[in-house]
């Protein structure tokens, strides 16, 4: 089959959806589909980062927008970006000949791009896959970004509503995500659940004080609390920063914060308003060295906004638990996150604005010693190694998306 993917992200951009992309069409074309990406030519998080308009990248065709570069910082020039990134794609579907490919793949985010997709598959007699990785506006309105029922949020909704009768198939990443797109109408027969897999080209199993980046950063023998990736509304840090300034005359803690993002900014005033030696800042690391990265923690931390379980996954907690890390989550319950941890004893889960408790129960996770922390990272590993396979999820996807009976394709594989 032929294939033709629109994000405004892709290789070899850091972003989640980016390398999640990356993962899934170098498999489609393992498995003898063509592929073609339509994509923006800036990096999500540095507009300064710009890439070439043509290249093939795992024999990939990367097709990339030239849509204006303002960048992220504020809000006129991000409303730029993407509308000229929208309106130059529309026009670069429009030029598609018909039985050029045979179906999209569309994301959620931005949302026009998929609306633009679901129309353009339409007029041009193609298939059109919706993977949803968030939704919106119950997104942003759980995360206080726009009001609900405003002029923003109902055209939010009827956009999504659309796409999502719309699709032909449509792959969300949990259970509830599944029956919340049922509630906004979607058929139930043609909407897959595949969480996502972690983005990992190797694992860590060496020692703990002998990782090169616990070294290279100076980590020193401290529990180090890491949250790696973006720093955004969708993750609320309040909590996290809040325990780090309670255990700021603790030299055992170290909070380390890995990534970029709107909210960086705060936890960087946060830093150095009170002046806390216990948190240190470190910017994406390539995913050649994630797994060190990653590697170099004791606990890594998983965050969801209140409100927001159905509408967003955070897919942090796949890779925390293939590199064999306790987990510590801050969110509601029950949520895809505290589904899998329910089954294994040890990590810790709290709710937001329990900072008290946090605290708490990470002088618990010094008390335990490193040899019970280490049986506990042990214990996800093999839940992950078991329900959350790389291969197998996207070996799914690819079956789904090429249409082929399950029999056949194991065969195929």
């Amino acid at each position: 089959m032929r294939f033709l993917v629109i994000s405004q992200v892709f290789w070899p951009d850091t972003a989640s959806t980016a390398q999640h992309l990356a993962d899934l069409t170098s498999q489609l074309v393992e498995h003898g589909h063509e592929v073609t990406v339509y994509c923006s030519r800036y990096a999500y998080e540095n507009n300064k980062l710009v890439f070439p308009v043509h290249e093939i990248h795992n024999k990939i065709k990367i097709r990339r927008i030239r849509n204006s570069g303002f960048g992220k910082r504020y809000l006129a020039g991000r409303l730029a970006d993407f509308g000229s990134f929208n309106l130059l794609l529309f026009f670069k579907l429009l030029r598609i000949k018909k039985k050029s490919f045979d179906a999209i793949i569309g994301m959620t985010s931005p949302p026009l791009v998929s609306l633009l997709g679901v129309f353009i598959s339409g007029v041009k007699k193609m298939k059109f896959f919706y993977w949803v990785m968030d939704l919106q506006p119950e997104l942003a309105i759980a995360s206080g970004l726009i009001r609900k029922n405003s002029l923003s949020a109902r055209m939010l909704e009827s956009i999504g509503n659309y796409i999502i009768r719309k699709a032909d198939s449509i792959f969300v990443l949990d259970k509830y995500m599944h029956q919340y797109l049922i509630q906004r109408g979607a058929g139930s027969n043609h909407i897959h659940v595949v969480p996502v897999w972690p983005i990992l080209d190797d694992i860590y199993t060496g020692e703990r004080n002998e990782n090169p980046f616990r070294i290279e950063n100076g980590f020193g023998d401290r529990i180090v609390i890491m949250y790696s990736g973006n720093h955004s509304y969708v993750h609320p840090l309040d909590t996290l920063l809040a325990a780090a300034l309670a255990l700021k005359d603790d030299p055992d803690f170290l909070f380390v914060f890995v990534g970029e993002g709107v909210r960086k900014k705060d936890v960087t005033r946060f830093k150095e308003v009170q002046g806390l030696k216990n948190i240190v800042q470190l910017s994406y690391q390539p995913r050649n060295n994630i797994h060190n990265s990653l590697g170099s923690s004791d606990l890594q931390v998983v965050i969801m906004g209140d409100q927001q379980v159905g509408f967003t996954h955070p897919n942090k907690i796949y890779g925390a638990m293939f590199i064999g890390k306790p987990i510590l989550y801050i969110g509601p319950s029950p949520s895809h996150v505290t589904d899998i941890l329910d089954e294994l004893e040890g990590n810790i889960i709290v709710n937001h604005n329990q900072e008290s408790l946090l605290v708490e129960k990470l002088m618990t996770f010094k008390r335990i010693g490193e040899a019970l922390a280490r049986h506990i990272g042990n214990k996800n590993r093999m839940k992950a190694s078991k329900d959350f396979d790389p291969r197998k999820l996207k070996s799914e996807m690819v079956r789904i998306l090429t249409s082929l009976p399950l029999l056949v394709f194991l065969l195929y594989i």
